[in-house]
């Protein structure tokens, strides 16, 4: 048994075409916690049927989705797809059985002197301002008291005892065959690789079309190298 998650938002579309084919074009995500193109509507385009921009809706729900490792990883897969396409702002809202209700914001930036989203009380990124706690469409904050979810940091980072870690397996897996899927049948590898801290490094990898990675019954974790992995940074960098 388990508790159930909901995750739901709104993203504020500049560009409709762009962000269509970015949503069509979506691999099939097959990793916990996924984000796959059936969660996300394709917008409407027809005026006068919205005003100044489209609004793009998306939801699903989740076993156990309650923050630590799993939330770092929704929120890095949800940023990358916000790095494909041009948006005003974005919008998401988790809800949770026993651990609270959390509000997550990103005002996307302009490209101009003046950016629109500074100094609302927002953590600056390369391409957006980022904010947690309940806020409205110009990025104000509405509640006293914003909180995150347990174990969750912004921005996110790798864990650097894991990163130290990671660079001892590193050489063991630049030895895989490229495109073939290895299974990790040693019961060592597979913890290592399997403990959820190393899973944001994976995650991150897949991110970056750097391998992929998965469990299947019977055979276990597996991961298919692209190309030659790199050492990661300590702060998370999207491609």
């Amino acid at each position: 048994m388990g508790e159930i998650s909901i995750v739901h938002g709104i993203i504020k579309v500049e560009d409709l075409d762009l962000y269509e084919k970015t949503v069509e074009s979506m691999e099939i995500d097959e990793n916990y916690p996924w984000i796959r193109p059936e969660m996300l509507n394709l917008c409407g385009d027809e005026r006068p049927y919205y005003y100044e921009s489209p609004i793009a809706t998306f939801g699903a729900t989740y076993k156990n989705l309650v923050g630590g490792t799993s939330w770092s990883e929704f929120i890095l897969k949800f940023e990358y797809f916000l790095s494909k396409i041009k948006f005003d702002f974005a919008r998401i809202r988790l809800e949770t059985e026993f651990m609270g209700d959390y509000e997550f914001f990103w005002g996307g930036k302009r490209g101009v002197d003046n950016e629109f989203y500074a100094g609302k009380d927002l953590i600056e990124q390369d391409r957006w301002y980022f904010g947690y706690g309940v806020r409205n469409m110009f990025g104000g904050l509405n509640e006293q008291e914003p909180k995150l979810p347990f174990d969750f940091q912004y921005p996110i980072e790798f864990d650097s005892k894991i990163l130290e870690e990671f660079s001892f397996i590193l050489p063991e897996l630049n030895q895989l065959e490229l495109k073939t899927k290895t299974f990790f049948e040693n019961e060592t590898r597979a913890k290592v690789l399997g403990n959820g801290n190393f899973h944001l490094i994976l995650t991150y990898l897949k991110i970056n079309k750097i391998i992929r990675f998965g469990w299947e019954s019977e055979k276990g974790l597996f991961i298919e190298r692209l190309k030659e992995i790199k050492m990661p940074d300590k702060k998370l960098k999207l491609h």
